[in-house]
């Protein structure tokens, strides 16, 4: 919580609580003076949001009471009872509102760029496989951070409004529910000019189902340190796509049910009942095998993979005509993404001859994979999954790699702890972040993968493994 709202949190609790003797000793003009003066210093300087409402109307409350000389506990103990009930209940939603839905603040980034962004419509000729409209082509929307020169330009507010509107439809909740969002201040800028120079390029893909550019805290801080970094919004596969129409094409719950089928659940069901009864890794492989290679994460992996080849395709085109040009070092391209986007970097690895090196962040390596050797450098983030969760990942990376390939485990953290869910929701058992602390997950998870890319793009000499001893929070290891 912000400074004011903790100070107008502290007043509000502790007033209905003084004497009413104690408060006659005090001229009533000057408690209501300073029960004004610091809810309008609160307003102005940071402005108001929905989660104060409850204290906005105990504001108002004792404002009143002050006002009359009113013993807010004045009358009998029934009526003692129903206040003190009430006051308990509008306290309790005055500071849990707050706490859990803050208006937060992101990892300063560390390195010596600025970090501009502009989004770029990728049009391309494939036939759209997620709509039943004939003649309908895949479309990307693509967000380009990069390191900036700025001149006056303004910090860009926190996820676009198809991001906002759609994550709200997802959960069911009002559209304007997250407009607070517009007081949480980011470290980008809006479309300044790109600094000078070749940057190497790392092309991102979200999770399933997720905000395509939730994730502020990881990419400032890579994109501050001197890479360009393309962030794709899968069109019908995040929960929502903004397009410069202003049309936002939503997560294809229709097509995902059709392919996410009982078929489907009856497939994973027996292959992990049948591998939590297998007594050694050679069954264990068995008992997974079809399912990895098989199922409906294994299509979603493809499909993203593909889209990361549409982008690909783009970079001479890109690096001659646009915002980017002559700035995009299409020799040095890597691929990293989160969850399903991770599972994609991996595949992609497989697919794109022009990818140098790549990353997955806590995803399930889905599809073909588990029967091919990785010949390129490689590293597995994951969290620390909790034991009944099976770890497949074991089975789909079995073959190994005939290069660098690491395995690392960030301790205490959860599959968001990579996203800024855990920013903005305070409270771990909810946000699925782990007991890390949030700033914490995300220092370790951007060393390591800046450490990871200087190496294998720009030839920068780095003992990746070194970290393990630098942060107590990570384990890492090279698998041979």
């Amino acid at each position: 919580m912000r400074i004011l709202e903790i100070a107008l949190l502290v007043f509000v609790t502790i007033l209905p609580f003084v004497k009413r003797q104690s408060i006659k000793k005090i001229p009533k003009r000057y408690l209501i003076t300073s029960i004004c003066v610091l809810m309008v210093l609160h307003l102005s300087v940071e402005g108001w949001r929905w989660q104060m409402i409850p204290a906005y109307l105990l504001v108002l409350i004792l404002g009143w009471c002050l006002y009359k000389e009113y013993s807010f506990f004045n009358g009998g103990w029934i009526r003692k009872t129903i206040r003190g009930i009430a006051l308990v209940l509008l306290l309790l939603f005055s500071w849990v509102l707050p706490y859990i839905l803050p208006v937060f603040n992101f990892p300063r980034p560390t390195g010596k760029y600025n970090i501009g962004s502009q989004y770029i419509h990728l049009k391309s000729t494939q036939d759209e496989i997620m709509t039943s409209d004939l003649g309908d082509k895949r479309e990307l929307m693509i967000k380009a951070w990069y390191p900036a020169i700025l001149d006056n330009e303004k910090t860009e507010p926190y996820l676009n409004e198809g991001d906002r509107v759609s994550f709200a439809i997802k959960h069911g909740l009002p559209i304007t529910i997250f407009n607070y969002l517009d007081l949480v201040k980011t470290h980008t800028y809006i479309k300044p000019s790109v600094a000078m120079g070749k940057f190497p390029v790392l092309i991102f893909s979200h999770g399933s189902y997720s905000q395509a550019s939730g994730y502020y805290a990881l990419i400032e801080e890579i994109v501050s340190h001197g890479y360009i970094v393309l962030n794709i919004n899968h069109t019908y596969e995040s929960t929502g796509t903004l397009f410069p129409d202003g049309e936002i094409k939503l997560f294809n719950s229709e097509y995902d049910r059709k392919q996410n089928n009982q078929e489907m659940a009856e497939m994973a069901w027996n292959a992990l009942q049948n591998y939590n009864k297998a007594t050694t890794p050679e069954e264990q492989f068995k008992t997974v095998h079809n399912l990895i290679l098989n199922y409906y994460g294994a299509e979603l992996t493809e499909r993203y993979s593909n889209d990361i080849s549409l982008v690909i395709d783009e970079l001479k085109k890109w690096n001659t005509s646009t915002f980017l040009a002559h700035h995009l070092d299409i020799t040095k391209i890597g691929v990293f993404g989160h969850s399903q986007g991770g599972a994609a970097a991996g595949q992609a690895l497989l697919d794109d001859d022009r990818l140098k090196a790549g990353i997955n962040v806590d995803g399930m390596q889905w599809g073909k994979m588990i029967d091919t050797i990785m010949t390129k450098p490689f590293a597995l983030i994951s969290s620390e999954w909790d034991d009944s969760h099976p770890n497949l990942n074991i089975q789909a990376y079995h073959n190994g790699s005939s290069s660098d390939f690491y395995n690392a485990k960030i301790l205490n953290s959860g599959h968001s702890s990579f996203m800024d869910i855990p920013l903005m929701i305070n409270l771990p058992f909810i946000n699925e972040a782990g007991t890390i602390s949030p700033n914490k997950a995300y220092e370790v998870t951007t060393k390591t993968v800046l450490q990871f890319f200087d190496l294998y793009l720009l030839d920068k000499h780095s003992d990746l493994l070194e970290l393990g001893n630098k942060y107590p929070e990570l384990e890492l290891t090279e698998k041979k």
